[in-house]
């Protein structure tokens, strides 16, 4: 899809350059991606702890040997 958005000149710089991409349309799409991929780790981070495991590493490695 394409989308016609403002940005500030400056910005739009300081992302091409922190991504050494060739065109500002590939650093726009690197960085939101990036910004994507951020969230979620931190979704996924903020599960740490939450899940209370059934069987021990020891145990899945032997069901993975049947």
């Amino acid at each position: 899809m394409a989308t016609t958005v403002t940005l500030e000149s400056a910005i739009v710089q300081a992302v091409q350059d922190a991504t050494k991409e060739k065109s500002k349309a590939s650093a726009v799409r690197l960085a939101l991606n990036e910004y994507l991929r951020m969230q979620k780790l931190r979704k996924l981070a903020e599960l740490a702890g939450t899940v209370d495991l059934r069987y021990s590493n020891d145990e899945l490695e032997a069901m993975e040997e049947c």
